[in-house]
């Protein structure tokens, strides 16, 4: 025991020796350490690795510079996780050669057609050198990170149930700093609504209400699919109250998309749950009952909405210029666009932009942007993987009814947090592509659950 004392003693002593001597290099030193701590946990535990990166989905906006490159701390984590995913599959390649056809790339084809009209679109722009970079710095990076490694990461329920709960940690947090911004805004005298938070100097998810109404709007729903594991009412009630609370704080955010994406989603929920998958049914008296309290529930918020319009039109009036640029780019090149990363390039040279609003910072679609840069090749081969996403997954919702719990609120989740980018600009980002993984993984996993219990 004196000797093992000794040694800790020893290497005690020999570290912070280390530290005094390492000086100036002593910051480099301790984040080099760091990285290669968190890459050893990922790799022993990719899924450890999975639900960190749910839980940073939404810090966006707390970046670090290395000279003129910028990540955020959630890239930096999905960065590390793809790291990690790589040295926990080459040593399983290293045991059993045949452990590649265990890795599944889900949609590989259309996603492959989608990338030949981006590389095309590249080559093709005058700036092709950032062009390149844009392609494999946003677009090879989501489908990757964001959507391939999660996809084969969750390989059973527990995988799942478990991200599924990061993300609604995740949720939580972003609707508790909302709610803390109203704490000191001006009630009496200014437009008070559901917006970030600073800390300690920074907006760790961004400074606008939109990106904590795009965040909740799909977590509200995909909370629902918790009921699947659940056999408490005890339970089922709190997974409804969370709902309910992600549900009132996004429309306290008055977002008007956030407000036709609840609908649309809403309406498509219970559309596919009452009618199509029957596994409700719902008599005239309690229709009209939920249709009086909505609307008892709805009218403050639709007043205080009206109010905000009718004081702020330059959103809208913003976005239609937005699509006249986007609009002329597509008409003077149509086939190939003029390249990723582009876009806001043409709404800088645009002057009546300039002259109304000043710098290229305001909101766009991906409609907009598609049809700027990439042109009707890139704009269908992106309908094409973003369609038969959602083709699959309602076809397994057809083929797997008796699933429906687990699988209508990641779908309805899913589509929504999709619908919100044609208003917005998170389409290449992880808050996007993480919930569309998990709602593909688990469509997966239902997949071989009846697989096994055929050939049984």
């Amino acid at each position: 025991m004196k000797v093992k004392y000794w040694w800790l003693t020893f290497s005690a002593l020999l570290f912070l020796l280390v530290l005094f001597l390492a000086g100036t290099y002593l910051t480099y030193i301790l984040i080099g350490t760091g990285v290669l701590l968190a890459l050893l946990l990922f790799s022993l535990r990719l899924d450890w690795g999975l639900y960190i990166l749910a839980l940073a989905l939404p810090l966006i906006n707390w970046n670090f510079d290395w000279g003129s490159f910028s990540a955020s701390f959630v890239e930096i984590i999905a960065v590390l996780l793809l790291a990690a995913f790589i040295i926990r599959f080459s040593y399983e390649l290293l045991r059993d050669q045949n452990s590649w056809r265990k890795v599944k790339l889900p949609l590989w084809q259309p996603f492959l057609l989608f990338m030949i009209a981006v590389v095309l679109s590249s080559l093709s722009s005058r700036y092709i050198i950032s062009s390149s970079w844009y392609a494999v710095r946003w677009i090879l990076f989501f489908y990757v990170v964001y959507l391939a490694v999660p996809y084969n990461i969750i390989k059973d329920g527990r995988v799942l149930r478990n991200t599924i709960i990061a993300l609604t940690i995740s949720g939580l947090g972003v609707a508790v700093m909302g709610l803390v911004s109203l704490s000191y805004q001006d009630w009496y005298n200014d437009f008070f609504r559901v917006q970030p938070t600073a800390l300690f100097g920074i907006y760790p998810i961004g400074n606008n209400h939109n990106l904590i109404a795009e965040f909740l709007v799909g977590i509200g729903f995909m909370v629902l699919s918790l009921k699947h594991w659940s056999k408490s009412l005890r339970v089922n009630r709190l997974i409804n109250i969370l709902f309910l609370f992600f549900m009132a704080v996004t429309f306290g955010t008055f977002s008007r998309t956030a407000w036709i994406v609840l609908g649309l989603g809403s309406g498509l929920y219970l559309l596919l749950d009452t009618v199509y998958l029957k596994r409700k049914k719902w008599n005239s008296k309690n229709i009209i009952f939920a249709l009086v309290v909505s609307v008892m529930i709805l009218v403050p918020f639709i007043i205080r909405m009206d109010r905000l319009q009718s004081e702020n039109v330059s959103s809208t009036e913003n976005r239609v210029l937005l699509t006249q640029i986007a609009w002329r780019a597509f008409v003077n090149r149509p086939l190939l666009g003029y390249g990723l990363g582009t876009f806001v390039t043409l709404v800088d040279n645009n002057i009546r932009f300039r002259a109304k609003y000043g710098g290229p910072l305001d909101s766009h679609g991906i409609g907009q942007k598609l049809i700027a840069e990439l042109g009707v090749l890139g704009t269908i081969t992106f309908a094409i993987f973003a369609g038969l996403i959602f083709w699959n997954l309602y076809r397994g919702l057809r083929i797997y009814k008796h699933e429906a719990q687990l699988l209508l609120p990641l779908a309805v989740a899913a589509l929504g947090g999709f619908i919100y980018q044609f208003f917005n600009t998170s389409y290449y980002k992880g808050k996007l592509w993480v919930p569309i993984a998990v709602a593909l993984a688990a469509m997966n996993l239902l997949q071989q659950k009846y697989k096994r219990k055929y050939n049984n």
